[in-house]
C-alpha cells in the first residue's frame, strides 16, 4: 500500500520573504518528508489589518524566487484571491478537503504557543499536525512548556524542529531597505534582487 503523500503548508505576510522562512522550510520538508510546502501569503493577516501590506503580486514575486531553489516548495495565492482577513482554520479546512493526504501547518513559534487564543484555535491544535522551529536568542522553557501544555489538553501533534534558530524579521528588513542599508544575508538573494529592481520598501 502505498504511503499518504505529506504536504506541508506555510501561510504569512511575506513582507518580505526571509532567511527564517526559508530556513525553516528547508527544515520541515528534510525532517517531517514533506513531498510539498506550499507557501501561502495572507490578503490581510487579522492581526496586521493597521499595517500598510505589500501588494500581493510584489510578494509572490519573492517568494517565486525562492521555490526556484527547491523541487518541494510550491506557491498559492489562495488567500490573495479569498480576499478579506485570513483565518487559519478556514483555509486548513479548505486544504484538507482538498488534498488526498496528510497536511502538515508549518508556523513560527511565536504563533503556536499562541494557538489557544487564535479564532477557533483548539480546533487547530486538536486536528492538525504542526511544525514549527524554536526563537532566536532565547532559552524557550517557557514556550516550550506552552507546548507541552498543548499535547497534554488537546493531544495536539507538535514537532518542534532541531534546527539552528535564525534571526531575520520582515519588520527589520522594511526598515534597514527605508534607511538604505545592505539587507544581503537577511533575505535570499533572489529576494533582495527582486526588492532592488522594484523599489520596495523605500
Amino acid at each position: 500500500m502505498n504511503e499518504k503523500r505529506k504536504y506541508g503548508i506555510y501561510g504569512g505576510s511575506f513582507d518580505p520573504i526571509h532567511i527564517g522562512h526559508t530556513a525553516l522550510a528547508e527544515s520541515a520538508v528534510n525532517e517531517c518528508g514533506l513531498d510539498k510546502l506550499i507557501f501561502m501569503p495572507a490578503y490581510i493577516s487579522p492581526f496586521k489589518q493597521g499595517r500598510n501590506v505589500t501588494d500581493g503580486r510584489d510578494r509572490c514575486g519573492m517568494i517565486e524566487t525562492v521555490i526556484k531553489t527547491n523541487p518541494a516548495f510550491r506557491l498559492s495565492t489562495y488567500e490573495l484571491h479569498k480576499e478579506g482577513p485570513s483565518y487559519t482554520i478556514e483555509t486548513l479546512r479548505h486544504w484538507k478537503n482538498l488534498l488526498d493526504g496528510e497536511l502538515y501547518f508549518v508556523l513560527g513559534f511565536d504563533s503556536v504557543i499562541q494557538l489557544d487564543m487564535w479564532y477557533q484555535g483548539e480546533e487547530i491544535l486538536r486536528n492538525y499536525h504542526l511544525v514549527t522551529a524554536r526563537r532566536p536568542h532565547t532559552d524557550d522553557l517557557e514556550g516550550m512548556q506552552i507546548v507541552e501544555k498543548f499535547r497534554r489538553e488537546y493531544g495536539s501533534d507538535i514537532t518542534v524542529l532541531e534546527m539552528p534558530p535564525v534571526d531575520a524579521s520582515s519588520t527589520t528588513i522594511r526598515k534597514m531597505v527605508k534607511e538604505g542599508k545592505a539587507i544581503s544575508g537577511l533575505v535570499p538573494e533572489g529576494v533582495e534582487e527582486y526588492i532592488i529592481e522594484h523599489k520596495l520598501y523605500r
